[in-house]
């Protein structure tokens, strides 16, 4: 038994626009991704400062950032502080030029963890250690008032 067949083919133009509003979207989904989704990290409220900087500019550094629960970042790494001493001790004993190593503080850390943080650092062989400014500071973005 045959079965009458009362479906064609398609013979006539292909209509573009659906297939362009998705491909709109991908490009702009592709374009736009990195504002649509926030970076993961840490909030670090570094307190305002009005000196001049310590470090000069174009002089190589290193950054240490700890936050609020006493937590380190170096090289965009939670560490901890044995880690963070044998990852300077390594870059000291590789030579080049004399690199500064600026820690960035939250405001509520107290100045006792800062200093026994900057002895430890001191004993990996590092020896300009300088205390980070905050955006209140010369040559830094302003910080909004609230």
């Amino acid at each position: 038994m045959k079965f009458p067949r009362s479906t064609r083919l398609f013979r006539g133009q292909l209509d573009l626009a659906p297939f362009l509003c998705v491909i709109f979207l991908l490009a702009f989904t592709l374009m736009l991704r990195d504002f649509l989704v926030l970076p993961r990290g840490t909030r670090l409220e570094l307190p305002d400062a009005v000196s001049a900087s310590a470090a000069s500019a174009g002089e190589p550094r290193w950054i240490v950032a700890m936050d609020a629960s006493r937590r380190l970042y170096f090289e965009n790494q939670v560490t901890d502080r044995d880690q963070l001493v044998r990852a300077l001790e390594r870059r000291v004993a590789a030579g080049g030029a004399e690199a500064t190593l600026l820690i960035q503080a939250d405001r509520t850390v107290p100045y006792g963890d800062l200093t026994e943080l900057a002895a430890r650092v001191r004993q990996a062989g590092v020896t300009r250690v300088i205390l980070g400014e905050g955006p209140g500071a010369p040559g830094g973005t302003p910080r909004r008032r609230q």
